[in-house]
């Protein structure tokens, strides 16, 4: 079997690095990925500026474009012929309405509209627990296991999304959900205020913040059930109507 693999971490990302590893015990992969951090570009596409590729390894390329990007370039430019594009591993979660901002999520949907099947991965993350990426691998890889011989619609795509437990278990209980309505509660923090030296406009810096961990959930949608402890599984639609 053959495999794409990218993500919105960028290419050095452990996630990817570790699953990566992970899937080539089952089959043959190949990596295509952004040459930098690419979080929170949901679907973006580069189609004004010149896109930068570099060999990385014998079947890896870094891409100085977006995940979208990449998939795009892995099958039009490269030639690949996956049967599965898999994005992941993520470092934190893309849950709930999360999916509409993740360029992981968007890798995925990008695969799906040039009809391949795709699946993307992500690791909810605390700030308390200790990352063990080789451990997010292997349980990306059960999910993927576990998951590929159920029927996918070709409008279809999955989301996983991996718990925090304090177990070493791979197979973790898998949950079958649908995303979170209620977003996460966000504000700005300021930061600092001045006069522009140039000019003289007032200039304003703020800052995001968040807690993730507080995050409104409901009984069994996705939030709530990686909270809980088992890898969530969604289906999600590429269909506008």
């Amino acid at each position: 079997m053959i495999f794409l693999i990218t993500n919105d971490d960028g290419y050095d990302a452990r996630g990817l690095q570790e699953f990566a590893a992970a899937m080539r015990e089952v089959g043959d992969v190949h990596v295509v990925a952004p040459n930098s951090v690419r979080s929170c570009c949901s679907h973006s596409v580069t189609t004004a500026e010149e896109l930068h590729l570099q060999q990385m390894a014998p079947q890896d390329w870094s891409v100085s474009g977006t995940p979208t990007d990449c998939v795009r370039v892995a099958v039009r430019w490269l030639g690949i012929r996956p049967d599965w594009v898999l994005s992941g591993v993520n470092e934190g979660g893309n849950l709930g309405v999360d999916i509409h901002y993740s360029g992981t999520v968007a890798g995925a949907r990008e695969a799906t509209l040039l009809g391949y099947r795709s699946m993307a991965i992500s690791q909810y993350l605390r700030r308390d627990r200790e990352r063990d990426w080789k451990l997010s691998g292997q349980r990306a890889r059960y999910a993927f296991e576990s998951l590929s011989p159920e029927m996918l619609d070709p409008a279809t795509f999955w989301n996983i999304n991996l718990p925090v437990v304090d177990n070493k278990d791979i197979a973790l209980q898998l949950a079958h959900c649908d995303p979170e309505p209620d977003m996460l509660h966000f504000e700005y923090e300021h930061l600092e205020r001045f006069t522009h030296p140039g000019h003289g406009h007032s200039l304003e810096k703020i800052i995001y913040r968040s807690n993730y961990q507080m995050r409104p959930r409901s009984d069994h949608r996705d939030v709530a059930k990686c909270f809980g402890g088992a890898i969530t599984c969604t289906r999600l639609d590429v269909r506008l109507v």
